[in-house]
């Protein structure tokens, strides 16, 4: 019989996994696995037991938000072994469960997760660390890992938005040289994105039809600072809008970037805090891991329209 460890974080999402745990493994039961059952401990924990452990199963499979799966994603980077890895949504946003075209309910998820659609995707390494989807920084970055865990709890995604708006009363700029094969620039921003999503916190990407997660390239947004409230408004707008041809900030595709400042810049990797560094070096892992997916193509933009209904009607 097939063997499968399942990792679960239990304070995920306000619990979401309580009460779904039989109906998981039996959806992985029925798909003719064996299940272990893992519970983290504490921070790192996912990374530890994948890295120690994933040679022993045909099948790992973490329960968790964003943190969690990265998580995973670097035990199987740092393990070397090339399980199939699939994921079971249980965070607050669950952002690359959305680029993947995984239901939001936990056992069907799970059914996904058991299935056979398997893509290689791309893993990032941003200097000594890995990440799974996003690494970031600036404005609106702090949000996802400083706000409190209870408040997610209790407001789900609004516990977010409350952070944000008051992180608009104090945007910080950073003057930071930009070095990429496309493109090189030195400036002052409030904000960078090195991304490979369809969705950020939620929101879709500028250009979410443009987006594989397979192609070896990342999406880089770099937004400008601004000088008053008006030309921030501007800046909201042109984003929302995804005017693309905004002067307010820069994009472009890349499989490496370095990012080099004058003081420590704090960034966020995965929406978990990825530590302060003058100089920032972010390579794209082509194809590293191997996903199961609920998708029969590549998987991004063509699970966008089902998955974003899943997540109006929620």
């Amino acid at each position: 019989m097939k063997k499968l460890l399942w990792i679960v974080n239990p304070h995920a999402g306000r619990g979401a996994m309580s009460g779904k745990v039989i109906g998981c493994v039996n959806a992985f039961q029925q798909a003719g696995f064996d299940v272990t059952i893992y519970i983290t401990q504490g921070a790192q924990d996912a990374t530890r037991v994948v890295r120690e452990r994933a040679a022993e199963f045909d099948r790992i499979v973490c329960a968790g938000g964003d943190g969690t799966l990265s998580e995973v994603v670097t035990g199987m980077m740092e393990s070397g072994a090339h399980t199939p890895l699939g994921y079971i949504p249980a965070g607050t946003t669950n952002d690359f469960a959305l680029s993947l075209g995984i239901p939001k309910v936990p056992v069907e998820a799970a059914a996904v997760a058991a299935g056979d659609e398997l893509h290689a995707l791309d893993i990032g390494r941003f200097n000594d660390r890995y990440f799974n989807y996003i690494a970031a920084f600036g404005v609106f970055t702090e949000v996802s890992y400083a706000t409190p865990q209870q408040s997610k709890n209790i407001f789900g995604r609004a516990a977010y938005i409350f952070e944000g708006v008051k992180a608009l009363t104090n945007i910080k700029q950073h003057h930071i040289r930009v070095e990429s094969a496309e493109m090189s620039l030195e400036d002052d921003f409030i904000y960078g994105m090195v991304s490979n999503t369809v969705s950020v916190g939620g929101f879709k990407s500028l250009t979410p039809d443009s987006v594989q997660l397979d192609d070896g390239l990342y999406e880089v947004l770099l937004v400008y600072s601004v000088e008053n409230p008006m030309e921030l408004q501007w800046l909201v707008n042109d984003l929302l809008t995804r005017n693309t041809d905004s002067t307010r900030f820069v994009y472009f595709r890349t499989s490496r970037i370095t990012f080099e400042a004058e003081g420590e810049v704090p960034w966020t990797l995965d929406g978990e805090f990825g530590g302060a560094t003058r100089r920032a070096e972010i390579t794209n892992h082509s194809r590293a891991i191997t996903f199961v997916t609920g998708c029969s193509k590549q998987p991004a933009n063509e699970a966008l329209p089902e998955a974003a209904e899943q997540e109006t009607e929620k």
